[in-house]
C-alpha cells in the first residue's frame, strides 16, 4: 500500500496531509508559517515521524514535474524567484526544500500552471503568476469535487476556480478537467498582496522590492497590516478606508472571474465557481461575490475532505498519489503533469536583472 503525503506552504500555515492507497486520511496537520521560517526542524520532525513512501514537496513557483533528488542550485531560484536569497530568503521555504533532498526523502517538485501545455503559450507572454503549484493541487481537489457531484469524469469537469488565501487570490479556467488560463495572486489584490501595478506607478517606484507584493492590498489600504480578514470585513462597514480597500478587494477579483471566463469555449460550458482558500470559509466575505458572480455559473465553497489542512495540501496528496498509478491517476494524467515543461521565464520579454 503505497502512503503518500502532500505538502502546502501557505502565507498564514504549512499543511500536511497524509492518504493511504484507499483514500483514509492518516495527517491531517498545520503549522503556522511564522513558527517553520523560524524554526525549520519542525518540518523535519514532522516528517521523520511520520511514514509515508511518496511526497508532493512544497514547490513555490514550481518546475516540470521532478524528483527531489534531481533538484539543482538553479531549480531552488525558480522555486524561491528571490534575488540574493542569502540577503534574506525566505527560510522556511528554502531551508525545507535543502532539508528534503539532504535526507534524500521520495517525492516530486510540482509544475505551476505556467509549466502546463494545456495553457496556450500566449496566454503566457510576458506573464509569471498564472497560478503558483499548490494552486494546481487546490484545482485537483475542486475537480474530484465535480465528479462525485455531477457522477462525471475528470474528462467533464469545468469551472473556475478562485482561491483566497491569507495573502494573496488565484482565478484558475477548468475546462474538460484540463487547466487553460490563470491569473496568479502576483496579478490579484488580496488581503496583502497589492497584485499587479500599474506601469506607471512602477516606474515612479523605481526599484521594485520583493516585499512590495507582499504589501499594498486590503491590509495596507485600510491601515492594519496585521488585523485579520473578519476583524477588516467589520471594521469596514464604519471605517471609509476600510470600506474603500474591500470595494476595490472586491471590484478586482470579480474583474478577474469574469476576464477569465472568456477563456472557455462557451459561457455554458463553466459548470460551477468553486471558493477554495482559507478567506472561503468566511460567509459574509464571499456572499458578495456569489450574489455578483451567479450571473457566470452557480457558486458554491469548494467541499474539504479533512478537518484542518486546506485543500492545497489535500490536492499535493492527491496528486502524489495519482502519480503513483493511485485511485487519482486519471486526474494527473488528464492534467498532463508528467508532460509540463519549460522554464517560468519563458516569453518574457521585459529585460531582466537576474534569469539564472
Amino acid at each position: 500500500m503505497v502512503r503518500v503525503v502532500g505538502v502546502d506552504p501557505g502565507s498564514a500555515s504549512w499543511d500536511f496531509v497524509g492518504m493511504d492507497e484507499d483514500g483514509s486520511f492518516f495527517l491531517d496537520h498545520s503549522i503556522p508559517t511564522k513558527q517553520i521560517q523560524k524554526h525549520p526542524e519542525l518540518f523535519l520532525n514532522l516528517i521523520e515521524t511520520t511514514d509515508f513512501d511518496i511526497m508532493s514537496a512544497p514547490s513555490g513557483f514550481g518546475l516540470p514535474l521532478k524528483k527531489i533528488e534531481d533538484l539543482k542550485e538553479e531549480d531552488f531560484f525558480f522555486a524561491l524567484l528571490k534575488k540574493n536569497p542569502e540577503k534574506g530568503m525566505i527560510v522556511g521555504l528554502g531551508q525545507i526544500l535543502k532539508i528534503l533532498q539532504e535526507q534524500k526523502v521520495n517525492g516530486y517538485f510540482l509544475p505551476s500552471v505556467k509549466h502546463l501545455s494545456t495553457v496556450p503559450r500566449h496566454k503566457k507572454v510576458n506573464k509569471i503568476d498564472l497560478g503558483t503549484a499548490d494552486k494546481l493541487c487546490t484545482v485537483v481537489v475542486g475537480i474530484r469535487n465535480q465528479m462525485e457531484d455531477y457522477n462525471i469524469s475528470c474528462e467533464e469537469s469545468s469551472f473556475i476556480m478562485v482561491e483566497m488565501g491569507y495573502g494573496f487570490n488565484a482565478v484558475i479556467a477548468i475546462e474538460n478537467g484540463q487547466i487553460t488560463d490563470g491569473i496568479g495572486g502576483s496579478q490579484l489584490m488580496g488581503f496583502r498582496a497589492v497584485g499587479s501595478i500599474d506601469a506607471e506607478i512602477a516606474y515612479l517606484m523605481g526599484k521594485i522590492k520583493k516585499k512590495d507584493v507582499y504589501r499594498g492590498g486590503v491590509s495596507s489600504i485600510a491601515g492594519y497590516f496585521d488585523m485579520r480578514a473578519e476583524e477588516l470585513l467589520l471594521l469596514s462597514k464604519k471605517d471609509r478606508k476600510t470600506k474603500l480597500a474591500m470595494d476595490a478587494f472586491y471590484d478586482n477579483l470579480i474583474k478577474s472571474v469574469y476576464a477569465i471566463s472568456s477563456s472557455f469555449s462557451s459561457r455554458d460550458a463553466i459548470k460551477e465557481i468553486l471558493f477554495a482558500g482559507r478567506l472561503a470559509k468566511i460567509d459574509a466575505l464571499i456572499q458578495p461575490l456569489k450574489e455578483k458572480l451567479s450571473f457566470i455559473a452557480p457558486t458554491k465553497v469548494m467541499r474539504s475532505y479533512v478537518s484542518i489542512s486546506k485543500e492545497s495540501a489535500q490536492g499535493a496528496a492527491f496528486i502524489a498519489n495519482g502519480l503513483s498509478g493511485g485511485r487519482f491517476a486519471d486526474i494527473v494524467d488528464n492534467l498532463k503533469i508528467r508532460e509540463s515543461s519549460g522554464s517560468i521565464l519563458d516569453d518574457i520579454y521585459l529585460p531582466l536583472e537576474q534569469r539564472m
